[in-house]
């Protein structure tokens, strides 16, 4: 490497990062007050980046393993079969949606467009809410508990089309 990029390479970090030193600093300290320094050491920015955002791609077979169900829409054990196939219809319009449908799901679920990087991530962990029977409301979601509330439809074509219709109505939805 020849002095003279060496100099370029210098010059160009005391303009980038000179300015910003001190807010780096604050922030390096912010950091450090809600994650020790050796729990960072050895991380990669990618590893960062993952701690931080999450995983952008959706992984339906880890929603499938950590979501909860709640049956509210009847009598209770008024009809197990229902829950059963309630979650097969979910399940199966989840796994056939695009990568953008999938994001666009969790983020009207939980308010973020990415899944935690780790199973122990995820708090609150996410769950589903089973409503009495109604056709004509679409799903909402509480954000803040990465709740979904979605009425016990009659077919599951209603199923994904009321689902679609919610996760693609920016701003609505939200209890």
């Amino acid at each position: 490497v020849s002095t003279q990029s060496t100099g370029v390479r210098l010059y160009a970090r005391y303009k980038m990062v000179g300015p910003a030193r001190p807010a780096l600093q604050a922030l390096t300290e912010g950091v450090s007050d809600v994650i020790p320094r050796s729990r960072l050491a050895g991380l990669t920015a990618e590893d960062l980046r993952l701690i931080l955002n999450g995983s952008g791609e959706i992984s339906v077979e880890l929603l499938k393993q950590i979501t909860q169900f709640n049956n509210e829409s009847g009598p209770a054990n008024e009809n197990p079969e229902k829950m059963t196939r309630f979650k097969k219809w979910f399940w199966s319009i989840v796994e056939r949606m695009s990568a953008t449908e999938k994001q666009e799901l969790v983020y009207f679920w939980t308010s973020s467009p990415a899944l935690p990087a780790t199973e122990e991530a995820f708090q609150p962990v996410p769950s589903v809410t089973i409503r009495p029977s109604s056709d004509h409301q679409l799903p909402t979601a509480n954000t803040c508990i990465s709740r979904l509330y979605i009425p016990s439809y009659s077919s599951k074509s209603i199923l994904k089309s009321k689902l679609l219709i919610a996760i693609k109505t920016e701003g609505f939805g939200f209890v």
